[in-house]
């Protein structure tokens, strides 16, 4: 759920087939810290604290920047001011006031984020989600190598070593890092070929339960633009990794978005200094719920 670019959420089905490596070695070089995973909603989230006020914070690969409630920041001790603006993937406007250098730690791993941005967040997912703190974004792993086991529930802070144990016999997938807000966000678009060229798809563990793609490219895919409800369609994410999915295509200001429906089923070793990726199939079955789209309004 990117907050600049994505904040609406559709219902939606996916799942991915792909010609999955051998088994990896397991990973005997300790990486820097392990960070507990649980399901919230469809996603999951982390438990965070700072200065002895606890936290839970939705992990958003979308968010762009690392977003705390009002009162979260006021116990980190990061005071609002200005404005973070910028637009969701539908077009709404939307703004908020920053505060700088929001620390807290998650497991005893002391994490800090650059420019954070300050408001509710739950009734972004839903009005009747359950209570949260704020949304954790990749802003506060920049420059680092991560590893998220969605289905295992953990995020893994790499050393060299460690990353690169990780990623042995794992498929590398092109992307691009996306640094809006003037540069203070961060996220990751994967490159999906098509055969007018590449087409971009925001990752987006944000977004629970659904796989999109914007109307312009739709045909490219086999969908029907003008379709308002979801079609069934095959992305090829890269060769050997497919996408098969319900999906939607609204209009938006972005190429597409793989959410949970996809995530759920792989490891990703995101490294954000070089701006690459590593999928390896999960082993571990997604918790129940993790990925599954609502149900249908009625």
């Amino acid at each position: 759920m990117r907050l600049l670019l994505s904040l609406v959420l559709l219902p939606g089905l996916a799942g991915a087939a792909a010609i999955d490596p051998p088994a990896p070695a397991p990973v005997s070089a300790a990486p820097a810290a392990v960070l507990q995973l649980e399901p919230y909603r469809r996603t999951v989230a982390v438990r965070v604290m700072a200065n002895g006020t606890p936290g839970l914070f939705a992990l958003d690969t979308a968010a762009g920047h690392t977003i705390a409630s009002p009162e979260f920041a006021a116990a980190a001790g990061c005071k609002p001011w200005g404005e973070l603006g910028g637009f969701t993937m539908t077009g709404k406007h939307l703004g908020m006031p920053r505060c700088d250098g929001l620390a807290f730690t998650v497991g005893g791993h002391r994490l800090r984020a650059p420019v954070a941005g300050v408001m509710q967040v739950a009734e972004l997912f839903a009005k009747d989600a359950p209570p949260i703190e704020g949304l954790l974004a990749l802003d506060a792993f920049g420059g680092q190598t991560i590893t998220i086991d969605f289905a295992g529930g953990k995020l893994y802070v790499e050393t060299p070593a460690s990353a690169a144990q990780r990623i042995a016999g794992a498929s590398e997938v092109p992307i691009s890092l996306s640094r809006e807000v003037q540069g203070v966000a961060l996220a990751v678009n994967v490159e999906v070929p098509t055969p007018q060229g590449i087409a971009r798809f925001e990752l987006d563990s944000g977004n629970g339960g659904t796989v999109l793609v914007s109307k312009p490219y739709a045909r490219l895919f086999g969908l029907d633009p003008e379709a308002e409800g979801p079609q069934q369609a095959t992305i090829e994410v890269a060769p050997g990794i497919v996408v098969h999915a319900l999906a939607f295509t609204p209009g938006m200001n972005i190429d597409g978005n793989l959410g949970m429906p996809f995530l759920k089923d792989w490891i990703v070793t995101l490294d954000l200094k070089e701006g690459r990726m590593w999928l390896r199939r999960n082993p571990v079955p997604a918790p129940p719920g993790m990925g599954v789209p609502p149900p249908p309004k009625a």
